[in-house]
């Protein structure tokens, strides 16, 4: 009997990020001080930094680990910012209390926007810029659509 094989890991979703910092072990305490994550693994470089770690967030995983500048992954430095990661939870402006009390510059304080969500921005100690979000108000696709379209029109 042939076993099949799902072709996305158990706990993961289709995409899934990694993140090249510049401490690896700080990064770690922060996303699991900020953002409740939970180590679910990790293999370390013989100073002690993780090569690679994977932490899970909610309902996915977050990958890291030290930048391989052979490889050309770089961790973000100075006020370049690449990406930003969406982060849905339960209670955004605790996230970003927590993220002030921990270091992270608040870029956009908590506000409620037209797409029913509690919206944040986060620029973390590593670099790495954070959405955070909290659904507020059941907004259907289309209507979230046509709001965000009339705001953007004020703009």
């Amino acid at each position: 009997m042939t076993e099949t094989v799902h072709p996305i890991a158990d706990g993961y979703h289709s995409i899934t990020c990694f993140l090249a910092v510049g401490d690896g072990n700080k990064a770690i305490d922060f996303y699991t001080a900020v953002l409740g994550a939970e180590v679910l693994s990790r293999n370390d470089l013989p100073d002690g930094q993780p090569a690679h770690a994977e932490l899970k967030i909610g309902d996915s995983t977050l990958q890291l680990g030290m930048p391989i500048p052979d490889n050309n992954v770089l961790a973000p430095t100075g006020n370049w910012v690449h990406t930003s990661i969406v982060h849905y939870c339960p209670d955004a402006d605790s996230v970003i209390e927590r993220a002030g009390a921990h270091g992270a510059h608040i870029v956009e304080p908590p506000q409620t926007f037209v797409t029913g969500d509690r919206f944040a921005v986060m620029i973390d100690p590593f670099g790495h810029r954070w959405a955070i979000l909290t659904r507020v108000e059941n907004v259907s696709r289309e209507e979230a659509d046509r709001r965000v379209n009339e705001w953007l029109a004020t703009q």
